[in-house]
């Protein structure tokens, strides 16, 4: 067993299957403001940093490339109360060289946003949501492959000078550096992207009737993400880029592999050639996309969880526990959000005895920890880490 090593260390050893100290216990959180009863929020990702630091768990920082939209493009959109409708309709469009994107939601009592329409939200999603989506013909793929532009000097200086900062914390914290993790970070993704611009049942349906406007669709998306990597390469590179994939896993097999597969592998291709780790999420489903993950050759799976997400730990750890870095192993929503202190504590032992054998293993509760996450279970959690790893020094 090696010697005590840094936050940034253990996770990078980790993560090539070295030898490592203790298993890295690294959980990922929503945003989580401060509670009236406890000190227990954060505002900022260094406060996040040091707060976790002291529960002994490990932690990373990051930084997004901004994105901005074309000057070219002009903005729309408005309100109305239309008979017949039970909630308020949002009208937005985006005026391109290449012609006009319209979106089309109902307001409903749940939605978030206020007024206005992200391009990039889970609730845009749900048919019952949108009465238009952004992208359904080939022509609103063209216009979309216009919208975004270069960054202008002043938002470059901007972004560099974000990243020095979260650099100098890294280095004088000794922690690692992660991409595309953040709240904004809203590119480097492929499935994700195909959820909001044309809802999962439209898109699936359009790669069988129009394959074509899909893959052009995709490309466009690619080429966003090879500019995302430009702009983290620019300014210093880190040490590990996340690709979103909460929406890849309601793609077939065969869909992922002819229509996914061969753009994500790019994007591996490009991550390892600026020396970063490539970190895969999917929180569901994972099984039978295994051998493909595998193959593609990425680093890291983030998402295995064995109980909402009907991961098999035991097959997990046989098929890719020797090539990928296996991060999870506990249910987050179930486990840590209404069990008992015993279920939890088994619920670790479990993933402990199967994943940590032989590397390659970071702990964590999947998806992530939320605002109202159970305290008590999630501190149930922690001692039961420690306990099980009793020459950790935490």
């Amino acid at each position: 067993m090696k010697t005590k090593l840094s936050s940034r260390e253990r996770l990078l050893a980790a993560i090539s299957h070295a030898e490592v100290d203790h298993v890295p216990l690294y959980l990922k959180w929503w945003s989580r403001p401060y509670l009236s009863d406890r000190n227990d929020g954060w505002t900022n990702q260094f406060e996040r940093v040091r707060k976790t630091a002291r529960l002994g768990l490990d932690d990373t920082v990051g930084f997004e490339p901004p994105k901005t939209v074309s000057s070219d493009v002009k903005i729309t959109q408005r309100k109305e109360v239309v008979p017949g409708e039970e909630h308020p309709i949002l009208y937005k469009e985006y005026h391109t060289p290449k012609g006009a994107l319209r979106q089309i939601v109902r307001q409903t009592r749940d939605w978030p946003h206020g007024d206005d329409i992200p391009m990039f939200t889970d609730y845009v999603v749900p048919r019952s949501r949108s009465k238009k989506y952004l992208i359904e013909t080939m022509d609103d793929v063209e216009a979309l492959s216009c919208l975004y532009s270069d960054l202008p000097s002043r938002e470059l200086k901007a972004f560099a000078e974000q990243t020095d900062q979260v650099r100098r914390f890294a280095r004088e914290n000794d922690l690692l550096i992660e991409c595309g993790t953040m709240d904004d970070a809203m590119l480097f993704f492929m499935g994700d992207a195909l959820a909001w611009l044309c809802g999962i049942e439209n898109a699936v349906t359009l790669s069988y009737r129009q394959p074509d406007l899909v893959h052009r669709l995709l490309d466009i998306i690619l080429e966003w993400d090879v500019r995302y990597l430009e702009q983290v390469s620019a300014v210093g590179g880190c040490d590990v880029v996340v690709h979103r994939g909460w929406y890849e896993c309601y793609w077939s097999p065969k869909l992922y592999e002819t229509f996914l597969a061969p753009r994500i592998r790019r994007e591996i291709e490009l991550v390892h050639r600026l020396g970063a780790n490539f970190c895969y999420i999917m929180t569901a489903n994972i099984m039978p996309y295994l051998r493909i993950l595998k193959e593609l050759g990425i680093d890291i799976l983030y998402g295995v969880d064995p109980v909402q997400g009907g991961a098999d730990l035991k097959q997990v750890k046989q098929d890719i526990g020797g090539r990928v870095c296996i991060w999870g192993g506990v249910n987050s929503a179930v486990t840590l959000g209404r069990e008992t202190k015993v279920n939890v504590e088994k619920a670790v032992d479990q993933a402990l005895r199967i994943l940590a054998p032989g590397g390659g293993f970071i702990l964590s509760a999947i998806d992530q920890l939320f605002a109202d996450t159970r305290w008590e279970n999630f501190e149930t959690m922690i001692e039961t880490w420690r306990k099980l790893l009793p020459d950790s020094r935490c």
